[in-house]
């Protein structure tokens, strides 16, 4: 009888540390998905010195025609080039992905405001942006960043982004080296690349 009491007596304590450990942990996933939807643009870092890189490094990134392309340093809304990028990250919606992904997601107007989510092509490896229909068969994520919350990586990868120029135009656009082959296959080996970094600059926390 002494240890029927016993247990009944530690059944309600058991269950109150279970109620405080699953309440910590809700806490800290609200809290750690808060910080993941803090708006950001995106900005390019090059470790090469050559000329090539100089010509992006420090840049921002833009979106136009459908895909992701270096625009002008520190560049702002409006901007000639392209809708400056204001991304943050978000569960992609998928049910037949298990866990569901981190997807990037970026305003891309004004008025109306609208989301696209960024994803890479798997037909091209160009990173491009649009609605569920338009990305949910091609590589949505996982996205995420590094350790200081400042690097962005997708696939847990950083050094697998490249900026590959248009011959044409002379303009960037971003490709994702999925096989980390230089993209052969996917982009003539005559054009210009350059392996790029993508990094988070924090827009202002909007007024209270």
């Amino acid at each position: 009888m002494v240890i029927g009491l016993l247990l009944v007596t530690a059944i309600p304590a058991v269950t109150g540390i279970s109620q405080a450990m699953h309440a910590q942990r809700t806490r800290e996933e609200r809290l750690k998905d808060e910080k993941r939807m803090k708006r950001f643009n995106i900005d390019v870092f090059c470790e090469d010195e050559d000329s090539l890189a100089k010509g992006v490094d420090g840049k921002r990134l833009v979106l136009k025609d459908d895909r992701v392309w270096i625009g002008p340093e520190k560049a702002v809304k409006p901007c000639p080039h392209g809708y400056v990028a204001e991304c943050f990250y978000i569960e992609y919606p998928d049910n037949e992905r298990n866990p569901a992904p981190l997807g990037l997601v970026s305003q891309v107007q004004d008025d109306p405001p609208l989301l696209n989510w960024i994803y890479v092509d798997k037909n091209t490896m160009e990173l491009k942006y649009g609605n569920k229909s338009a990305s949910i068969e091609h590589h949505v994520g996982p996205w995420d960043w590094t350790a200081d919350e400042v690097g962005i990586t997708f696939e847990k990868k950083r050094k697998r982004f490249i900026a590959v120029e248009n011959p044409k135009t002379y303009k960037w656009q971003v490709y994702y080296d999925m096989n980390n082959d230089g993209l052969i296959g996917f982009v003539p080996q005559q054009r210009h690349g350059v392996q790029v970094y993508l990094k988070r600059t924090l827009l202002p926390e909007p007024d209270a």
